[in-house]
């Protein structure tokens, strides 16, 4: 499931669609400021614009204190943002485009929380590593990184499901109440597997052990990880982020940024 199409101040995505957008392409805002701040960032700059996290993936214009960011920029009339600068986008939260496969352009531990909703499993599984990696060094010890994607463990177990109405007959259901065509959803169990796989732009689906294995190899303690339930988390404003469309497919972690003696930390 991508992005949304506009600047997101609802709770929900808006159009479903099996693609994800042009990387060339700019989603559309009613105001775009300049606030002359540009990469590389550190904790005083966000601070003085209120910011103390981070979301990945997103327009998304609900919580003021989150720095918004994507490879897809945004359009007003004829500003498009710039790679690197920080906008306000409609009097609200603020944005930087930014690609994440790319060393962050901030400072060390700079941040208090880090969100990312489906948004892992659009990178490889080196560059989810590589990525998980410059979250942890962006994070202040004792931060928190809220990390949601579609469960493996669950499109497996829908495909073992022999009955009438498991997982992906309500998936499928779901996913036409949002607008998919039922030509467009086969009721094949091979289909509904491979689709996660294939489609939405995802590279690396994972189940709890394959994510505990990528917040390891980045530096995160395993002892740190925890798995959460929809709309339910350490910081509950990050658990607010959570949608609701995407709850019957997805696994949801905690994982708190702890000091470790890795090569990481030196």
């Amino acid at each position: 499931m991508t992005q949304n199409t506009e600047w997101q101040t609802a709770s929900e995505p808006a159009e479903w669609t099996w693609d994800e957008p042009d990387p060339g392409w700019h989603s559309p805002c009613r105001r775009l400021e300049a606030t002359g701040l540009t990469s590389p960032l550190d904790r005083a700059e966000l601070a003085g614009i209120g910011v103390t996290g981070i979301q990945f993936g997103s327009w998304d214009g609900r919580d003021p204190g989150c720095l918004n960011t994507d490879v897809i920029g945004l359009v007003a009339g004829d500003t498009r943002t710039e790679p690197g600068h920080v906008y306000r986008v409609d009097g609200g939260a603020y944005f930087v485009r930014l690609d994440a496969r790319d060393p962050l352009p901030l400072a060390d531990g700079c941040l208090d929380w880090a969100y990312a909703e489906h948004f892992i499993e659009h990178l490889t599984l080196a560059e989810g590593i590589g990525w998980l990696r410059e979250v942890r060094r962006i994070l202040a010890v004792g931060g928190w990184l809220r990390l949601t994607t579609p469960d493996l463990h669950r499109y497996v177990a829908g495909y073992l499901d022999d009955g009438a109405d498991g997982f992906f007959a309500r998936h499928r259901r779901r996913l036409m109440s949002l607008g998919a065509k039922p030509e467009d959803l086969p009721e094949r169990k091979a289909f509904m597997v491979n689709q996660i796989f294939q489609f939405h732009g995802h590279k690396w689906i994972y189940d709890l052990d394959e994510l505990r294995h990528a917040l390891g190899a980045a530096g995160f303690d395993p002892d740190a990880i925890s798995v959460r339930a929809f709309g339910r988390s350490a910081l509950p404003h990050l658990a607010a982020l959570d949608r609701a469309v995407r709850n019957d497919e997805t696994i949801y972690v905690d994982v708190r940024r702890t000091v470790t003696t890795g090569p990481q930390d030196r």
